[in-house]
């Protein structure tokens, strides 16, 4: 066939687009319902064009590139919570049916993009990306191609692999190449269509479940093992390949590190997954998480000649479903009496109170410890409101950038040496401006309390001069032996040292 009736046949593949973003920490008592997910990242047909195109995500990356690549998408949805607990069945067999309701709606369709998480848990589905994507199969023509990304934490299974004829995972922790791999998936998938083939997959699937706090890809040992996927991705013969290092707050059979290559023939593929497995399995014990006790991580900060130090409360990972109002390190500030310190907590609750007291009125209230007993008790606390207000931003960095962010209901207390914001709605601490939107200038802190692993990094690295990560309770703790858990495959490191890793 001519190369221009080439072009012409393979003009404006019809491509439906949709997908379900949720981190589930099986440890967190709150389920997320369907409100969880309108409320943070929703949105369905047309508006989900207007809400995601130039922004950092899968779906702005897979907008982005679209028309260069001659590919029409057809919007199904996209429904995002902040990390917690389970999903319940009402809201995944909703957001389910809605999305397979869009796919008939969107008429004849020549391939799928499929944009998850892999950590997902709902109610009756431990493995809810795989049942999700696997449904989305079945309501796409025989032999039309499918690809999905997944995020850096997922925990991937055989099943929510064998559900895609490709899958692209995020390379970066901190998150920052959300587009990038929308775009590249979107590539892929115009390559499926005009090649008329399927790569070879190998996965491999290891008995390790790393803390978040260990999982940054520009730090020792991460680090190296991504610059040889990288290498093994220059390749002519590989297509695409992953590391999902896994989510490890989730209580389920197929927990753990995955590692996925999809090249031209299964025996490279083959030989390349197991290098990548052997060498992250031989270098295990490299990922033991440094933490300090509370008390001494306080002291330590207070000492440092200058600031912002970071004390990060992983525990509290409001990201990685933590309810962001533990008390542990808000205590310790002031039993040390701290001085400029900042602390961000979700407690709807005593914003109530600053409301009562007002805008430069006398608050004295309890504060945190209020969505459960992991992360601390209720303190009390006393000092002025120096800012009261509804908040709402966008974005402006390198995470999710151009997102917008509702903070609900903000208030700013100025208690003695230490400033406690509250927020109705959960802050996650991917970028400093949710400080600055409610007039605190992080530059000028001495510490400031992030309720999170490592996400925080990208925003607030470039000024803190010092980090400290703390041993607080919780249900993002990095010292995994916190936890019970119950439902897994068999031994897992480090949770049993003897863990064994058997190929095959």
């Amino acid at each position: 066939m001519p190369a221009g009736l080439l072009v012409c046949f393979f003009m404006d593949q019809r491509i439906f687009i949709t997908g379900i973003w949720h981190e589930t920490n099986t440890f967190a008592a709150p389920r997320t319902d369907l409100a969880a997910f309108e409320a943070y990242q929703y949105a369905e047909g047309e508006a989900l064009f207007e809400r995601f195109a130039g922004t950092n995500t899968e779906v702005g990356g897979a907008l982005s590139v679209a028309a260069d690549l001659d590919l029409r998408l057809l919007p199904g949805l996209f429904a995002g919570a902040v990390p917690s607990g389970l999903v319940t069945r009402a809201a995944y067999d909703a957001l389910l049916w809605r999305s397979l309701g869009r796919l008939a709606e969107a008429g004849p369709v020549d391939g799928a993009l499929v944009h998850l998480h892999g950590a997902c848990v709902a109610e009756g589905h431990d493995q809810a990306d795989a049942d999700f994507l696997a449904a989305i199969r079945d309501g796409l023509p025989a032999g039309a191609p499918l690809v999905a990304t997944f995020d850096l934490h997922a925990n991937l299974s055989p099943e929510l692999i064998a559900a895609a004829d490709l899958l692209v995972g995020y390379d970066t922790y901190p998150h920052h190449d959300m587009g990038a791999r929308g775009a590249e998936a979107a590539a892929l998938l115009h390559r499926l269509l005009s090649e008329g083939r399927r790569p070879a997959k190998a996965f491999r699937k290891l008995p390790f479940a790393p803390s978040p706090q260990m999982q940054v890809t520009d730090d020792p040992p991460v680090v190296e093992i991504m610059a040889r996927l990288r290498a093994m991705e220059a390749r002519d013969d590989v297509w695409t390949a992953s590391i999902a290092w896994g989510f490890p707050y989730a209580d389920v059979g197929h927990l753990g590190v995955g590692v996925l290559v999809q090249a031209d023939e299964q025996v490279e593929a083959d030989g390349l997954a197991d290098q990548l497995a052997d060498e992250i399995w031989s270098r295990r014990a490299a990922f033991q998480a440094p933490l300090l006790p509370v008390g001494e991580a306080v002291r330590q900060a207070m000492a440092a000649p200058a600031g912002p130090v970071m004390l990060a409360d992983v525990a509290d990972n409001a990201g990685g479903g933590a309810p962001g109002d533990g008390t542990v390190i808000l205590a310790e500030l002031l039993a040390q009496s701290a001085r400029d310190a900042v602390v961000v907590l979700w407690d709807p609750a005593a914003i109530a109170a600053a409301r009562e007291a007002g805008l430069g009125g006398r608050f004295d209230a309890p504060v945190g410890g209020k969505a459960d007993d992991l992360h601390g008790e209720a303190v009390d606390l006393a000092g002025e409101v120096v800012f009261l207000e509804d908040v709402s931003y966008r974005r402006g960095g390198n995470y999710m950038t151009g997102q917008r962010v509702d903070l609900g209901a903000v208030a700013v207390i100025a208690a003695t040496g230490v400033t406690v914001m509250l927020t109705s709605e959960k802050a996650l601490p991917f970028d400093v401006d949710h400080l600055r939107a409610a007039g605190i200038q992080p530059e000028g802190q001495r510490i400031i309390v992030v309720k999170s692993a490592i996400a925080w990094r990208a925003h607030f690295r470039p000024f803190a001069q010092d980090e400290i990560y703390v041993d607080t309770p919780g249900v993002c703790a990095s010292n995994l032996g916190r936890f019970d858990y119950s439902r897994l495959a068999g031994p897992i490191y480090p949770l049993d040292p003897a863990a064994e890793y058997l190929k095959g």
